[in-house]
């Protein structure tokens, strides 16, 4: 009897070549799995590459935005003074009717040192254009009242307030305007307008204030 028909026939040859057609499938496989991880290990890698490059600009594109600016100012600080205020204001009334007679108007161009009537002007341009401006108006009357802070008596202050006054009246009859169309009132230590305990204060009382009269 032959043997192949008792036992089944392997030949050694086709054998060996069905194993390592197997081995050769299984480390293709391999090989294609460690492809795939390398990938989503390096798209992951660039994501977070990408989102560590934008943060930074996202951040700056913050900051460069404008800071919201506060709903309410702060009044607990007094705003500087202007020095246009008074020609402001007389431009104001001028434009108008000029049937009543104005607000008084602080001259914020000038100031006056302790116990002192001369005037030290601290814009000059601004005064000459309110000189100019009054005297572009002879019909008006004018009203220069001068104050002083609260150092030293009535009897000094009184007097002082006044020649403040005529100080500013000599000034704006020398620069165009009508001296019989200005009257002088002084008002000693009275009418503060800041708080005369603070050297701040005083230099503010230590002034002097114009009011515009109706035309008749």
């Amino acid at each position: 009897m032959d043997k192949r028909t008792d036992k089944k026939f392997v030949d050694p040859v086709v054998d060996q070549q069905i194993i390592k057609q197997k081995k050769g499938k299984g480390i293709w496989w391999l090989l294609l799995a460690i492809i795939i991880i390398i990938l989503a290990i390096w798209f992951s890698t660039q994501r977070n590459n990408n989102d560590a490059a934008q943060a930074p600009s996202s951040s700056s594109s913050a900051m460069s935005q404008p800071a919201e600016q506060p709903a309410a100012t702060d009044n607990s600080t007094p705003p500087a003074a202007d020095s246009d205020n008074a020609l402001t204001a007389l431009q104001h009334y001028y434009a108008g009717e000029g049937n009543d007679d104005s607000q008084w108007i602080d001259l914020d161009q000038v100031s006056f040192a302790t116990g002192n009537a001369t005037p030290s002007v601290t814009d000059e341009q601004s005064l000459n254009q309110v000189a100019t401006l009054i005297s572009q108006h002879p019909d008006h009357n004018i009203v220069v009242r001068g104050f002083t802070d609260s150092t030293g008596t009535e009897a000094i202050n009184q007097p002082l307030s006044g020649q403040r006054a005529n100080a500013i009246k000599d000034w704006l009859t020398q620069h165009g305007v009508d001296g019989s169309k200005i009257t002088i009132d002084g008002q000693g230590a009275d009418h503060a307008v800041a708080n005369n305990d603070t050297a701040q204060g005083r230099d503010q009382n230590r002034r002097v204030a114009i009011q515009v009269k109706a035309a008749q």
